[in-house]
C-alpha cells in the first residue's frame, strides 16, 4: 500500500469504542465503519456511513456492507444506542 493509498485508508475508515449504560444493561460497543465525504445510494438511509459493524461485548450485532447483512434487533438496547450515536456522528 502506498503512503497516499494508506492515508486515504485512515481518512475514510472509522473505528472506537462506545461504553454504554440503560436501566438494565450495560456494556461495551466496538466499532468500524466506512464513511465518505458524500451521501451515497449504498450508505445506510442513503448517507455516508458506507460499511459499519458493531459487536457489544464481542457479538456482532450490526452488520451493514451497502446493504444489511445483520439489521439490528430493535429491542437490543444497547446495539441500538451504539446505532444512534454513531449514525449521529457519521451520517
Amino acid at each position: 500500500m502506498t503512503k497516499r493509498e494508506e492515508q486515504e485508508f485512515k481518512r475514510l475508515f472509522k473505528e472506537g469504542t462506545i461504553g454504554l449504560l440503560t436501566k438494565e444493561h450495560k456494556g461495551v460497543a466496538h466499532y468500524w465503519a466506512k464513511v465518505y465525504d458524500e451521501p451515497s445510494e449504498y450508505g445506510i438511509d442513503n448517507g455516508r456511513i458506507s460499511k459499519l459493524m458493531i459487536k457489544v461485548d464481542g457479538k456482532t450485532t450490526l452488520a451493514y456492507d451497502r446493504g444489511w447483512d445483520l439489521e439490528p434487533d430493535e429491542n437490543d438496547e444497547l446495539t441500538m444506542a451504539a446505532f444512534s450515536i454513531i449514525m449521529h456522528d457519521y451520517n
